[in-house]
């Protein structure tokens, strides 16, 4: 790997060379996989099989076919959930190998027996057999709640009423014909659609020359990354507005970011719908798996903009995904024995989640959102009105700040490998060069609150002062004093308090749909209107609210931050200050003065005793813990 397609890659322009090179690179390691799976399924006792034949009988079919077909090969074992498959059943070979006693069946009472899982290899024959068009023959593949997987081709069934069966299934040119103890289904090769049990996965391509080799996949048993899964029908009267609708936004890609779309459309080959968020329908929700390469799970989007964003969010997953399996960005540190020995404890901000993340996960965020940033970036010139180009606005200031935030987090976080070092420096080279680009007054200023907001409740969540430094605090609150020394942090995660983060949609809405918003706004109670209030410009009675709700429950420490927040940037008083930028040292101030018997004091009130050192604000209150 050169240093300069890493810089390449983390620059958002790894070219066709640079594409190619992480598609054969995650190529090799689905050959590799399948062939370390069938030397491990080798030395099993022939009773761990079950009712199906050796699995070298059904490598040695495809061995056959790939003589007669060679893309039958590549195409069929390109289905990405050959290798969801394949990484799951050889982890779980060498968990029961290294069990006691050895061999111990380990496998959570859901998942399918060993035989079971053993004899998809049968299943992967079948489906290159078809797809060379050889045959005919006959084999015995497994059958889960009635279904048979044929990768890169659909599901058959239900055959049989049993949680786990065998289906003798009949192979030729055409197709296959699966009798089960049940019933018997077909299936044929060239067949446009769905027939009696038997579902395909469904083309994306019909509505958009610019969309590759793509499809959704509402069948496949390992859709989900890991676990077997039924097919579901309950997309099919939908197909028609997901491929209308990836077809608008890969038309997007390819006139305005003909990089993304190029890496997106070489890359991926399979769409899984996943639900709409209910916590914001205008929101999409997705998900890459370094286990299932050429996946992504996604909800329907709301427009071809926000599909758009999120395919370019996912393409850079992708890649990376790619490039991890080539050279190691992140390192793994030594445990470290004041924390219990763990040597990858999630303790890092990553500015577009509310909980921390391992340094890896912060890398694959922040790559990622780059990625969504310079969609924006672009977009808000060439949006179709002024409502859209307001939001696209937004999108690229929260994205900017928030990608800068990681960057930093990630150089100066001492886990970064050499490569690691390249990578992320070509990074942040791009983000600088975002800085100096104006962005309207109002979606600036939404996105700087929003911002400010989202790391403020991090540290409240997820921060807390040492010992050393609540005891110190508290004696100079009892003796009147300003305490001016050191103060140490400690990660603290506490995901039980992380609940999903509204300003952000309210602002979105507020921008994309002021009639919307407005109508919410006058249905809105307690602190959700209070949030719309400072949104619209209206903070007097947000921090009204704030304040008066801190009087009634001075422990509501979320309420902290909310009133700190209603306040412009430029005129927050002292308190509100230290609150958006160290709130985790008033919970442990106060939490201290409660412990030793005292009345809890205000929070206010001691937040802006604390503003008064200006040691506690400044280098380093920005995103990560001054000390870990």
């Amino acid at each position: 790997m050169s240093t300069s397609l890493l810089q390449a890659i983390a620059s958002g322009a790894p070219g066709a060379a640079g594409l190619e090179r992480l598609e054969s690179a995650e190529r090799s390691m689905r050959m590799l996989l399948l062939r370390s799976l069938l030397e491990r399924v080798a030395q099993l006792p022939p009773e761990a099989l079950g009712p199906m034949a050796p699995a070298s009988e059904a490598w040695t079919m495809a061995v056959e076919a790939q003589r007669r077909s060679p893309s039958a090969v590549e195409t069929t074992v390109a289905d990405p959930f050959v290798r969801t498959w394949a990484t799951r059943l050889l982890r779980r070979l060498e968990e029961e190998l290294a069990s006691e006693p050895a061999g111990k069946d380990t496998r959570d009472t859901n998942e399918p027996p060993l035989w079971v899982e053993i004899g998809q290899f049968h299943c992967l024959a079948a489906a290159v057999t078809v797809r060379a068009g050889s045959g005919p023959a006959t084999l015995r593949l497994p059958t889960t709640r009635g279904h048979v997987w044929l990768p890169s081709l659909g599901v058959a069934g239900p055959v049989d009423d049993g949680p786990y069966g065998v289906a003798e299934v009949q192979v030729s040119a055409e197709g296959v014909v699966l009798h089960g103890a049940g019933a018997t289904a077909e299936m044929t090769w060239r067949s446009a659609g769905p027939g009696r049990r038997w579902q395909p996965l469904l083309d994306m391509r019909a509505a958009s020359p610019t969309v590759g080799p793509l499809y959704l996949d509402t069948v496949t048993p390992y859709r989900d990354f890991g676990s077997v899964l039924l097919p579901t029908t309950s997309v099919g009267e939908a197909s028609h507005t997901w491929r209308t609708r990836l077809a608008e936004a890969t038309d997007l890609l390819e006139r305005s970011h003909p990089e993304t779309h190029r890496a997106f459309t070489t890359l991926v080959t399979s769409v899984v719908p996943l639900p709409t968020p209910s916590t914001d329908p205008m929101a999409v929700a997705s998900a890459s798996s370094q286990d299932a390469f050429g996946a992504v799970a996604m909800s329907l989007p709301p427009d071809r903009t926000q599909a758009a964003a999120a395919l370019a969010h996912e393409s850079r997953h992708q890649q990376l995904n790619a490039l991890l399996a080539l050279v190691p960005l992140v390192s793994g540190p030594d445990p470290d024995p004041d924390r219990d020995g763990r040597a990858d404890e999630p303790v890092f901000f990553a500015p577009w989640r509310s909980d921390p993340r391992p340094a890896l996960g912060l890398l694959h965020g922040t790559f990622a959102f780059a990625g969504v940033a310079d969609f924006w970036r672009t977009h808000r010139w060439e949006a179709a009105d002024a409502r859209e180009a307001a939001l696209a606005h937004f999108e690229f200031a929260v994205l900017r700040q928030q990608v800068g935030e990681g960057v930093r987090t990630l150089a100066s976080a001492g886990r970064l490998t050499s490569p690691g070092e390249t990578f992320v420096s070509a990074l942040a080279d791009v983000v600088d060069s975002w800085q100096d680009e104006e962005v309207p007054d109002l979606p600036a200023a939404l996105a700087r609150r929003v911002c400010a907001g989202r790391r403020a409740m991090w540290r409240l969540r997820h921060l807390v002062p040492d010992g050393v430094t609540d005891r110190l605090l508290a004696d100079a609150w009892r003796s009147g004093k300003v305490y001016g020394g050191p103060v140490r942090l400690l990660p603290r995660p506490r995901p039980e308090l992380v609940r999903p983060d509204s300003r952000g949609a309210l602002s979105r809405l507020f921008l994309s749909r002021p009639e919307v918003f407005a109508e919410d706004r006058r249905a809105a109670r307690g602190e959700t209107a209070a949030c719309m209030e400072a949104i619209a410009g209206e903070s007097a009675g947000a921090e009204r609210w704030f304040r008066d709700r801190i009087a009634r429950r001075p422990e509501d420490q979320e309420a902290w931050v909310g009133w700190a927040a209603t306040w412009e940037e430029h005129e927050r008083p002292p308190a509100a200050r230290l609150l958006m930028e160290r709130p985790e040292l008033v919970v442990g101030l106060r939490r201290t003065l409660r412990g030793s018997g005292a009345d809890g004091p205000d929070p206010l009130a001691l937040a802006g005793w604390l503003a008064e050192s200006g040691t506690l604000l400044g280098e380093g209150s920005s995103g990560v813990p001054d000390h870990v």
